[in-house]
């Protein structure tokens, strides 16, 4: 369908006149035919065109004001409206989409994309669906998907205001590798109780997927041992059951390293030093040491050396950030080990924690984090064939700002690195892909944004926020409009390690639909097993059977 008429090109940006009656959105993607190329255009802002006088323009606005009709000579040719779009690609004889290297003629015409053309554009060749291709405010039945292969170990950022489908997008995001063959694993905290069952009444959770019961394992205190946890819900009249594996999420204080606190970022280097030099000290055991001995007995085991205020202030904190739920100075089993096991075998790893600390979220994210990376690392060093096979694992990492923020990576003028920055940096080489998500991009370091390829981009107003992601990203000069107008479950997706040239507008897969597809074919299958129940039954009844 034919929507305008090009009437300005410079760079990659066309401008073209919309015909009348017609509607074009911000984010429409619209195709122009010059020859044996195909360009596509991405619209991202209007700007309407006119040729009216100061007086004219006066005239008209008081007669409209005082609702009388409108009279101007010649209005096609004075005024009309027209829209700025960027080119993202060109499609030649050949049907392959590249980047645009040049730009189409004057008055050429702009129209609607077909599904040939899309399917072009390679939106659809992952294997990790997100959503469907988005026209504006229209959702299109065409998928974007993403490579997991290429686009976890290059790491992914999402982005949004609280309330802006962050956790939707991550639930579909373990959906998805629940489904992928033991391809890849994924690692993720939860202490808002969002992703088990979803939380409340209205939403679903990983545990309401038939493919929990093979692929999730649920870190929680809700058990005592590991086992075989049976969760029961209604759906549409019929009682379902799932039986996930589960493992309790205690913790032993010998598990810990005095790095796993350090790079929390809560520690000042004064108590950092206090840390390494208790540890080198006693070794084992010098956790619970520090945690039960008083002041005193430590400031004489370590030759008065470290003063009394700061052995003090870090048993406080260490207090603090190891609580009385998760860590403990004995376990009986081996959660760690367990996590790691179910790493290498492809799984999604569940750690909930609902009543948790800041501080002690932190510490476990740190633990997990700094243990799976040896552990890849170690694996590739030692046994290079084994590793060759061992899943690509994805951690998930809400509230990314509280490690990555400038505060968090550079004390004093000088660059610190935790866990984190090192995945970003390091981790491509072992497997390992990093999932940041924020709600404040803008507090995020520099270099941390640039490391993580992938991007998604959901909604956005502000403005510190918004601009350090543009600045950072390619493919997004000029969408700053779009961004700040997303709705809810609404996002532009970058992901070059993809294959894709371009910010994708596309709608995120509601979590909840993606799930009740699951449990209507499941319950279609109980229905129908329930019929011939039935039906054998009544034979039994009438002397047949």
């Amino acid at each position: 369908m034919k929507v305008g008429v090009i009437v300005w090109v410079e760079g990659i940006i066309v401008k073209f006149r919309i015909k009348e009656g017609i509607r074009v959105e911000r984010g429409d993607l619209l195709k122009v035919v010059d020859g044996n190329t195909i360009y596509v255009l991405k619209v991202f802002d209007f700007k309407p065109e006119s040729l009216l006088t100061a007086v004219e323009v006066a005239r008209l606005s008081h007669r409209r004001s005082n609702d009388q009709s409108l009279e101007i000579f010649d209005r096609p040719l004075r005024y009309y409206d027209t829209a700025l779009a960027q080119l993202i690609a060109e499609i030649g004889a050949d049907g392959r989409a590249r980047r645009p290297v040049s730009v189409p003629h004057l008055f050429t015409e702009v129209e609607t994309l077909t599904k040939q053309e899309l399917r072009a554009l390679n939106l659809d060749n992952g294997d990790i669906e997100l959503g469907y291709v988005r026209m504006g405010r229209k959702v299109t039945n065409f998928r974007v998907t993403i490579s997991g292969e290429r686009a976890f170990p290059h790491h992914i950022l999402i982005t949004s205001i609280t309330g802006g489908g962050k956790t939707n997008l991550g639930k579909v995001l373990a959906w998805n590798i629940l489904h992928s063959d033991n391809k890849y694993s994924l690692i993720l905290i939860d202490t808002e109780n969002e992703y088990f069952d979803g939380g409340d009444v209205d939403h679903l959770g990983l545990v309401h997927s038939p493919n929990s019961e093979k692929k999730l394992l649920y870190v929680t205190n809700v058990v005592e041992r590991p086992c075989k946890y049976e969760y029961r819900f209604s759906y549409r009249g019929i009682i379902f059951r799932r039986i996930v594996n589960a493992y309790p999420l205690k913790i032993a204080y010998d598990e810990l390293h005095p790095e796993d606190f350090i790079e929390t970022g809560e520690f000042s280097p004064q108590q950092e030093a206090f840390l390494w030099l208790l540890w080198r000290r006693l070794q084992e055991g010098w956790l619970e040491r520090l945690v039960k001995e008083r002041v005193e007995v430590l400031y004489s085991l370590l030759n008065r050396d470290v003063p009394k205020n700061t052995i003090a202030a870090t048993k406080r904190k260490i207090a603090y950030m190891l609580g009385d739920r998760v860590f403990t100075p004995e376990a009986r089993y081996d959660v760690i080990g367990a996590i790691l096991k179910a790493v290498a075998g492809g799984s999604v790893i569940l750690v909930d924690m609902p009543f948790a600390t800041e501080a002690q979220e932190k510490l476990l994210a740190v633990l997990l984090a700094r243990r799976v990376f040896r552990f890849y690392e170690g694996m590739r060093k030692r046994e290079p064939i084994s590793w060759k096979d061992m899943p690509i694992v994805l951690i998930m990492v809400e509230e990314a700002h509280r490690y990555l923020s400038k505060a968090a990576l550079i004390r004093r003028g000088e660059r610190r690195d935790n866990i984190f920055s090192t995945i970003s940096k390091r981790g491509r080489k072992y497997k390992i892909g990093l999932c940041a998500i924020t709600q404040m991009p803008g507090d995020l370091e520099e270099t941390i944004i640039r490391q993580q390829l992938t991007k998604i981009v959901l909604p956005l107003p502000t403005r510190p926020d918004f601009m350090k992601v543009v600045n950072y990203t390619p493919y997004l000069d000029g969408f700053e409009e779009e961004i700040k107008n997303l709705d809810r479950g609404e996002g532009l997706l970058i992901s070059p390690p993809s294959g894709m040239k371009f910010a994708v507008p596309f709608k995120v897969h509601s979590y909840e639909e993606l799930v009740r597809r699951e449990l209507n074919k499941e319950l279609a299958l109980v229905r129908s097993r329930l019929r011939v129940k039935k039906a054998y039954s009544r034979l039994y009844e009438g002397g047949y059977a």
